[in-house]
């Protein structure tokens, strides 16, 4: 009985049971407390994560924006480069207060698209000695040459002689009768046959006249508008101001016109930004044919490395006159920015984008040619278009205006050089930049000094130059611009590209 009732006590059974409880509960509370520990580590590792994520993004903004800056070239290669010198491929780091943010790019040069790599690093909050936390994004940007843009300098709708400071800064005679709106930055003299039938005529200077042969407008076909600052002098009629309408013994001025003042418009000359188109340039000195065949045109042969872009190269080196359409000879040099291509076969000439020669040029076919493409070509040494009609559009075996729109074809010449530079340069005469000899040209024509259009030629666009000299031959008329190439000088903004919007996102 005795041991029945000490197997029946629940005194020993109570403690067992106490402690089995205490343990369990100290188990529960251990685990509770790892858990808790555990998730809020991994709670701030997913915030750091985020972080990270966050600089990421932060970084490829920073590339986003490097390219999308109107004022970089979207196009270079070594864009993302902080200093010259660098190999590619560069990568550029800023520091935030979560992370650092890294991002680099890659440039196809075939086919004009940027692969952006970015990274966001932050510390990783579980162990000071663990690896950091990363994230990285991948976008690609497809950019494309920039062709054209809106013109918003007026002087490309004129003939724009910029000479000054003589008794005749700009001089026509022979039969020459300028169909276009003239600009003259001087004074303006008519001799022999010389005749002004289009308009508006903008003079800051005097108009000279020497007799009945020249006039502005005809009664049956007046100007549509001829101011001139400081007035005319017909004949032995002394200067006065303003000019007189009509003509007849009284010294009226053999000058009819819709509107006569003398109140000139203000257009300024475009500027030639030289630099920065010799350093962009596409095709150019820093940047190469991608692909070619046959024997391309010589950019430069001093410019250096294209990881180290100097402007003081640009120096007129290239020794020899590069010919433009070689007879009998075709090349093809492409870029992702533009090309410039000659078919000898079918006498084509092909340009598109802005393309810098830094020396002197020619084209001289004996026959006529047509090109195709919008284009800007600058030319530090001179220009010769001999011997050659260089069409816009065709008629047969002539350049015709009919059906010629400049936003869709055109190709400018800029040119910078002076025949009395001696060496190649002295393919032109002494004073020129630009001689157009036995020729016909359609399209755009700058000159630092002068355009010479000489006696048997014709030119039919906007020439500007320093004077604008034309000779025998009628000077064409032309279509109105409202597009121009986007190497063209003068614009309000220099555009060298144009980046689409980015995708193929992933990270």
């Amino acid at each position: 009985m005795r041991l029945l009732r000490i197997l029946r006590q629940e005194d020993g059974i109570a403690l067992v049971m106490a402690l089995g409880i205490l343990f369990v509960l100290s188990l529960t509370t251990t685990t509770a407390l790892y858990y808790s520990g555990t998730n809020t580590r991994s709670s701030s590792r997913d915030q750091k994560g985020a972080k990270a994520f966050s600089v990421a993004e932060a970084s490829l903004s920073n590339a986003l924006s490097a390219i999308f800056n109107p004022t970089n070239n979207a196009l270079n290669p070594y864009l993302f480069c902080d200093t010259a010198g660098q190999s590619l491929p560069c990568e550029r780091t800023t520091t935030y207060e979560d992370g650092t943010a890294r991002w680099t790019g890659t440039l196809n040069e075939t086919t004009g698209i940027w692969t952006l790599t970015a990274k966001g690093t932050t510390a990783n909050p579980t162990n000071p000695g663990a690896a950091a936390l990363t994230r990285t994004l991948t976008a690609k940007v497809s950019v494309y040459a920039a062709e054209t843009q809106t013109l918003t300098n007026p002087s490309w709708n004129y003939i724009y002689s910029r000479a000054t400071g003589n008794t005749c800064d700009t001089s026509y005679g022979n039969s020459v009768e300028v169909k276009s709106p003239l600009y003259v930055a001087g004074n303006l003299c008519l001799s022999n046959q010389a005749w002004i039938s289009g308009g508006p005529l903008q003079v800051h200077g005097s108009v000279t006249m020497a007799g009945s042969n020249q006039q502005i407008g005809t009664p049956s076909a007046p100007v549509n508008q001829v101011h001139v600052k400081n007035g005319c002098k017909w004949k032995a009629n002394p200067l006065h101001n303003p000019c007189q309408a009509g003509t007849g013994p009284s010294g009226n001025d053999n000058v009819w016109a819709t509107i006569l003042d003398n109140n000139p418009a203000t257009i300024g000359a475009p500027s030639v930004n030289w630099d920065a188109w010799y350093l962009n340039a596409n095709p150019g000195p820093y940047y190469p044919c991608n692909t070619q065949s046959g024997t391309p045109p010589s950019f430069d042969n001093d410019q250096g490395p294209r990881n180290s872009p100097d402007p003081t190269k640009r120096n007129n080196s290239l020794p020899s006159v590069v010919d433009l359409a070689p007879p009998g000879a075709s090349y093809t040099c492409a870029t992702d920015g533009g090309e410039i291509s000659w078919n000898a076969s079918t006498k084509v000439l092909k340009a598109n984008g802005t393309i810098f020669i830094d020396g002197s040029a020619k084209i001289e076919t004996g026959t006529t040619i047509s090109y195709t493409g919008t284009s800007t070509i600058y030319v530090s040494g001179t220009l010769l278009i001999k011997n050659t009609k260089v069409c816009a559009v065709l008629s047969g075996s002539n350049c015709t205006l009919s059906g010629w729109d400049p936003s869709q074809k055109v190709l400018f010449f800029v040119v910078n050089g002076d025949g009395s530079g001696g060496g190649a340069q002295a393919q032109v005469p002494a004073g020129d930049s630009i001689q157009v000899r036995s020729s016909h040209f359609q399209g755009g024509l700058y000159a630092t000094s002068a355009v010479d259009i000489d006696t048997t030629s014709q030119a039919d666009g906007p020439l500007d130059g320093s004077p604008v000299m034309l000779g025998q031959s009628t000077g064409g008329a032309f279509p109105s611009f409202v597009f121009v190439p986007a190497g063209v000088p003068g614009q309000t903004t220099t555009t060298y590209a144009s980046p689409q919007p980015p995708q193929f996102f992933s990270g």
